[in-house]
């Protein structure tokens, strides 16, 4: 055997073994009932948009979810519905799957797949309802917290982008936003921000309703006490774990960050957190190549009988 084919080998084997590590907690992506699909059907976006580079990239949206979810719980009553009725203390990674799926899904998705998963998470949220510990009443299906829940995803997946693959253009941006700002009208959003302009002023205008409460503080502390690294020591996977969190909620603003007290990170920790993201990003990149989600929905588009993946 030529040392040719022994690299392969190797290659292929840490290749799959990275695959099947991120799908462990994320999921795979590759149903063809979901991403095939009718011939030419360009789904709720289509391939011509710049959602369809941005949402390939599976390492950005991947990165991003963990700012997104946290900044969607700053609003009080978004984290009262998920304290109220989440399973998350018994799958403490599920929202990040789901929120991973439903990007992916109204973005590369057929048609009918991507309209359906919008319906149903409406259909979930529609008995999402209470009262929150200050006495304010709360509604999933309230305009503005769609609003917010869906903007917070965009904008993390913009920022984490642009950090780890390349700049955006003030265009660039404003075509992701009004592209993604269809799937937030049909989730049941009155408005969502549609350009970087309106991106910013939005953001400085809902500043003000967020905050940390104990249901914010609890569910954080929940993340934290959560193993990420089970294989490890525990005083090992405690100190990955920190360092995770503090890396994740780099791409989130300064002011959130301080508000959920990981503005502080130490001095090595700082060092090591640019290098670790880009190395993660490299990594995924290389293992997947072009996700097959992607594969699957520019053939669908392009009216071309998907191939089965070897697996």
């Amino acid at each position: 055997m030529s040392v040719t084919s022994v690299s392969q080998r190797i290659g292929g084997g840490v290749r799959r073994r990275i695959v099947e590590d991120f799908e462990k907690g994320a999921g795979r992506h590759d149903d063809l009932e979901i991403y095939g699909g009718p011939a030419g059907d360009p789904g709720l976006i289509g391939p011509d948009s710049i959602s369809w580079e941005i949402n390939a990239d599976l390492a950005s949206v991947s990165q991003a979810g963990l700012p997104a979810i946290v900044l969607e719980i700053l609003h009080p009553s978004v984290v009262a519905g998920v304290q109220d009725l989440s399973n998350y203390r018994e799958d403490p990674f599920q929202r990040a799957r789901a929120t991973l799926g439903y990007v992916l899904t109204t973005t590369f998705g057929n048609t009918e797949a991507a309209t359906r998963v919008i319906e149903r998470v409406k259909r979930v949220h529609s008995f999402v309802n209470g009262t929150r510990p200050d006495g304010v009443p709360y509604r999933a299906l309230d305009p503005e917290l769609i609003a917010w829940v869906h903007t917070c995803i965009p904008w993390m997946i913009l920022r984490t982008f642009e950090h780890t693959n390349r700049p955006l253009s003030r265009d660039e941006q404003d075509r992701y936003l009004a592209e993604q700002a269809v799937i937030g009208r049909m989730g049941g959003a009155d408005w969502v921000p549609t350009s970087a302009a309106e991106l910013d002023d939005y953001v400085e205008a809902m500043r003000p309703k967020l905050s940390v409460n104990a249901q914010t503080r609890e569910f954080i502390d929940f993340l934290m006490a959560s193993p990420f690294f089970p294989d490890l020591p525990g005083p090992v996977d405690r100190q990955l774990h920190r360092f995770t969190i503090y890396a994740g909620m780099s791409r989130a603003p300064s002011w959130a960050r301080e508000l959920i007290g990981y503005d502080r990170p130490s001095a090595l920790t700082r060092r090591l957190i640019g290098p670790a993201l880009r190395q993660d990003a490299r990594q995924l990149r290389w293992a997947f190549g072009t996700p097959r989600y992607a594969q699957l929905a520019r053939e669908r588009a392009a009216g071309v009988r998907p191939k089965v993946a070897a697996r």
